[in-house]
């Protein structure tokens, strides 16, 4: 199999065209030749379970799900039929409260028991600036700590050095904060200091420099923003045991963590308990839905209108439905032994060809997510990747790999995504693509 990525084709034509009226031809960032979809993007007719159908009737087992919305694989059955029954028997918004809406809290509190409480939003970027807010309503202060590489967002309050240029990061024991999306003022940077992550000793520091002015830290628990970075053993621990010795509050993103490190998140797999958790992508199956939520202390002034949550479209009937269906069907006996199988066997599988054919490859997983750094040594922290992941090697392989209908995210720190669609035939033909490229490069 050989799929072609010359400008004969329909994509090329559609996306040329998609240009003249939409803006740089697509509608996020991550979709386009900036990306790495070089030297376009397939434009795609449709996608079905775990295979992706563009419109030159290529097939591609998909790795990119949506970037971790789709943990059910495309068009789960179970979970459009519920949408679309929902609309049907209910409607599809009322800007009143209605019962399934206290269901799928009830769900999420099940799986999540540090949510006592908690707020619906429509994506994780909402869900986070609404975490931060609260954080700094609820301790006084204004400055949070964040983590080089890691992306809560494209907010103002969060958007900083998530992925900058190595030459830009400033000395590692004082990193820069840098703005990430030009139009964000340089004034509010002063209310975000960055740390490297899985440093604790440095990070001590700055806490004890800054004591009175911090009102949280906030970290995805595994670095699913910059490839896959996994926290140091103790790591999450001692996060946890400095924001209670600062009195400051610890929020998880767990925006790609949250169904996919476990049934309940990093927070379950690691047992660390954070003050308020951010949860959105898996947790609609690829419908948009987000929720924060915290211990009733905590969300107490939320619950009371003290601090602002609103939203059109919070907690719509679309949104509850394919959430609530979505967790049922995460539930049936052996779904996540299922994906930790598939997931282990393919991960290890291209770890072992590239061994056999003597380049340098590290893939980090945690549950069904891993990325493929092509570097001598392990990942550890955002320097370690902008530093030894060698990105003309990692596109040259995504492209290698597309031509032979597998695809992936293009960036080398991205991620692959699995899900309950895959099958073993799927990453039998995955590693077969992956030796025939391991032999190219």
């Amino acid at each position: 199999m050989s799929i072609s990525l010359d400008n004969t084709t329909r994509s090329y034509e559609l996306f040329k065209r998609a240009q003249e009226v939409v803006a740089g031809g697509v509608t996020s960032i991550v979709r386009g030749p900036s990306a790495g979809w070089l030297p376009y993007p397939p434009v795609i007719q449709r996608g079905d379970g775990s295979h992706l159908y563009d419109v030159d009737e290529n097939e591609y087992i998909d790795y990119v799900m949506g970037h971790g919305p789709l943990i059910l694989g495309h068009r789960p059955k179970n979970v459009t039929q519920a949408v679309a029954q929902a609309i049907l028997d209910y409607g599809n918004m009322f800007a009143l409260p209605y019962e399934m809406e206290r269901v799928v809290a009830e769900k999420i509190r099940d799986r999540f028991p540090s949510m006592e409480l908690l707020k619906f939003n429509n994506s994780g970027s909402e869900a986070t600036h609404c975490a931060v807010r609260m954080a700094r309503a609820l301790t006084g202060r204004n400055k949070i700590i964040k983590f080089e590489g890691q992306y809560h967002g494209w907010t103002d309050a969060v958007e900083y050095s998530y992925q900058p240029a190595l030459k830009d990061l400033g000395p590692r024991t004082a990193p820069r904060t840098i703005p990430a999306a030009a139009g964000t003022p340089m004034e509010f940077a002063q209310f975000v200091l960055t740390q490297p992550w899985n440093d604790a000793d440095l990070l001590r520091k700055t806490l004890r420099d800054h004591r009175h002015e911090i009102a949280a830290i906030i970290t995805e628990p595994i670095m699913a923003n910059s490839g896959v970075i996994p926290p140091a053993p103790g790591y999450l621990k001692f996060l946890r045991e400095i924001t209670r010795e600062y009195d400051i509050l610890l929020i998880f993103d767990e925006v790609i963590t949250g169904l996919r490190a476990a049934r309940g998140g990093a927070q379950e797999l690691y047992d660390v308990k954070p003050d308020i958790t951010v949860l959105a992508k898996a947790l609609g199956a690829g419908f948009p839905v987000a929720a924060y939520g915290g211990s009733r202390a905590v969300m107490d002034a939320v619950a009371r209108d003290e601090i602002l949550h609103a939203g059109t479209y919070n907690a719509n009937v679309v949104a509850m439905a394919a959430t609530n269906a979505t967790l049922d069907e995460l539930d049936k006996p052996g779904t996540y032994e299922n994906l930790e199988r598939l997931s282990a066997k393919l991960a290890h599988g291209i770890q072992e060809i590239f061994a056999r054919a003597n380049i340098p490859v590290q893939a980090q997983r945690v549950g069904s997510f891993f990325q493929t750094y092509f570097s001598p040594k392990p990942i550890r922290e955002y320097r370690d990747a902008a530093q030894y992941a060698d990105v003309q090697k990692f596109r040259r392989f995504q492209q290698l790999l597309r031509a032979r209908g597998v695809l992936l995210y293009p960036n080398p720190l991205g991620r692959w995504f699995l899900s309950t669609a895959h099958t073993n035939a799927d990453i039998e033909a995955t590693l077969n693509a992956v030796e025939d490229a391991a032999q190219d490069l």
